[in-house]
């Protein structure tokens, strides 16, 4: 899996790129999502020929100013011979030999103590991280 290309041209805090192992869903934003963060990452410019381990990674970016409908988000995982090619909020990304993960609140389990609270159901982090918790975490093990 490779990133082929990479290019934020919008404006974000924070934008990053982490291998999910496990999740936290006591927690939401990035902090739900358990793995190492890719110190390569920039919050603009480019980024071409990033080789990626075979893992699920979860890549997002923080608009700045804050706006909610702006932030950048993807979840994906390894799939040889497919790529995903995204441009949206300011990112243009090209990831080879990798497919896209779903991000919904309609992943997010209603018996989940926080499923109520607007902070954590409107987290995409925190929807990934039930997506997750429901179908991915046996196959990381």
């Amino acid at each position: 899996m490779q990133i082929d290309r990479l290019i934020i041209t919008g404006k974000f805090s924070h934008f990053w790129l982490k291998t999910v192992e496990g999740v936290n869903l006591s927690q939401h934003c990035a902090k739900c999502l358990l793995g190492k963060y890719d110190d390569r990452m920039v919050k603009s410019g480019e980024l071409h020929n990033l080789a990626l381990e075979d893992s699920v990674y979860y890549m997002c970016g923080v608009s700045e100013p804050y706006q909610w409908e702006k932030n950048f988000h993807l979840a994906f995982r390894p799939a040889t011979g497919s790529t995903i090619s995204m441009k949206e909020h300011g990112v243009e990304v090209v990831i080879r030999d990798a497919e896209t993960l779903p991000i919904s609140e309609s992943f997010i389990d209603p018996a989940d103590p926080n499923a109520g609270k607007d902070d954590y159901r409107a987290c995409r982090n925190w929807q990934f991280a039930h997506y997750f918790a429901k179908n991915l975490v046996e196959a990381q093990k």
